[in-house]
């Protein structure tokens, strides 16, 4: 398995604090089955890509001296905001092992208006978007079906694995679940911070995706693999969501509609 989303690097963002807990968390992805990992430090944090990648051969030379199968690619989770657009006109933006691949993370609270038009441009610049964690925005819980068009134009999502297993509450779960159900997700990832708290799940995380997907599993596995070796990721053909109105609920807005005297 390839982990697309990680924060394994020490001392640049809210990630591990030091070498020897990454090694930790790189042991329990080997054992989890996991054989690449993209380090993608939040780039607010970042100073220049030169320590990223000074980072990540130390800690590469690690993980080899350790005789862990285990392979670190740089990469980063960047903030989407207007000026992203002139950033990636100039190429100061970190795609995933040097793709056209940009993990990015949007607002949590609200849906930017401007976002239409950053997609656009990076697209035009030659960019695929990979949009990280979607099920955890609110703006997404509240109507997943903003997904559908996103995924019609090429930009890819990535659910956490750690969604599907209930640790951001029942609500991301159940979010998760509808967007894998209706092909809004192409992408997993584990999202690690540290070896205890949001550590890396991804094993467990895929177990509960072919849970709901059955053999298409494979499908999100491959598309990590297309990324890093910058190929065109698979979509399947997205499902608009359409709420399903609760009995419970139903009974109540009949009652209300008898008592205003709507027919």
């Amino acid at each position: 398995m390839i982990d697309l989303h990680t924060h394994i690097l020490p001392g640049v963002d809210d990630g591990v604090k030091s070498y020897q807990e990454a090694l930790m968390v790189i042991k329990e992805a080997e054992r989890q089955g996991i054989k690449k990992m993209v380090a993608t430090p939040h780039d607010d944090y970042q100073s220049n890509m030169k320590k990223i990648k000074e980072k990540v051969a130390k800690l590469q030379a690690m993980i080899n001296k350790e005789g862990l199968d285990v392979q670190v690619l740089i990469g980063a989770e960047t903030y989407l905001t207007p000026e992203l657009r002139e950033r990636a006109a100039k190429g100061l933006v970190n795609t995933i092992n040097d793709s056209r691949y940009l993990l990015l993370e949007l607002p949590f609270g609200h849906l930017p208006n401007y976002i239409d038009d950053v997609f656009y441009d990076l697209q035009v610049l030659g960019y695929i978007p990979i949009i990280c964690h979607p099920e955890r925005y609110r703006w997404v819980r509240e109507e997943p079906n903003y997904l559908y068009n996103w995924v019609k134009q090429g930009i890819c999502f990535q659910l956490n694995a750690g969604s599907l297993l209930g640790q951001f509450g029942s609500k991301v779960q159940e979010t998760a679940e509808i967007l894998v159900k209706h092909n809004l997700v192409q992408l997993i990832g584990s999202d690690v911070h540290s070896i205890d708290n949001r550590g890396i799940c991804l094993e467990q995380g895929v177990k509960r995706l072919k849970g709901l997907v059955g053999n298409d599993v494979k499908f999100y596995l491959q598309n990590a693999g297309l990324v890093i070796n910058d190929e065109e990721v698979e979509c399947v053909a997205p499902k608009y969501y359409k709420k399903t109105v609760k009995v419970f609920d139903n009974f109540f807005v009949n009652k209300l509609k008898t008592a205003l005297g709507w027919r």
